[in-house]
């Protein structure tokens, strides 16, 4: 069984300062990261590949959360991310080498929360409720894969075994 997660960015500076690709996390999303890396670190979790957007915000995100695992999990940047549509998303997991038993993609809303949703096939039904209200800043979906190949995935293929907010 193969494992995809799915993290949204946490809290990033709201500021003309900025161009949107280079906005920085706020202090509160910051310490969200770092307790959603740790939460992940609880689950005891082995993941093998992390792509990232290549947006700060991203960057930060993954780096902050990522420091809670040792070793750190071996991490790509994809530009294709940062203004994906939940297609581009399966397309990355689709690409993953079969080696690869975990793979955590680092993004953005709309289409965390589109692939998520579109790719809950099953799962506990208090968990796909709450799937199902949306994904806020340093949310993490986790879900099981039953085919081993990531190739053959499909909407509808994702376990829900993890929701955290």
């Amino acid at each position: 069984m193969h494992r995809l997660i799915l993290f949204r960015h946490s809290e990033a500076v709201h500021s003309p300062r900025y161009r949107d690709h280079e906005r920085p996390l706020t202090e509160t999303g910051r310490m969200d990261a770092e307790r959603a890396g740790a939460r992940l670190a609880e689950l005891s979790l082995a993941i093998d590949l992390a792509i990232v957007s290549d947006s700060r915000r991203t960057i930060e995100t993954w780096e902050i959360a990522g420091a809670a695992f040792a070793p750190h999990p071996e991490t790509r940047l994809a530009a294709k991310i940062y203004e994906a549509e939940r297609r581009d998303l399966m397309d990355l997991a689709r690409d993953t080498p079969k080696s690869v038993r975990t793979l955590m993609l680092v993004g953005h809303n709309p289409s965390i929360v589109e692939f998520a949703i579109h790719f809950a096939g099953r799962g506990e039904h208090g968990l796909l409720k709450r799937l199902g209200k949306g994904f806020p800043t340093s949310a993490i979906a986790v879900f099981e894969v039953e085919d081993e190949d990531w190739r053959k995935l499909r909407w509808g293929d994702g376990i829900l075994v993890h929701y955290l907010t």
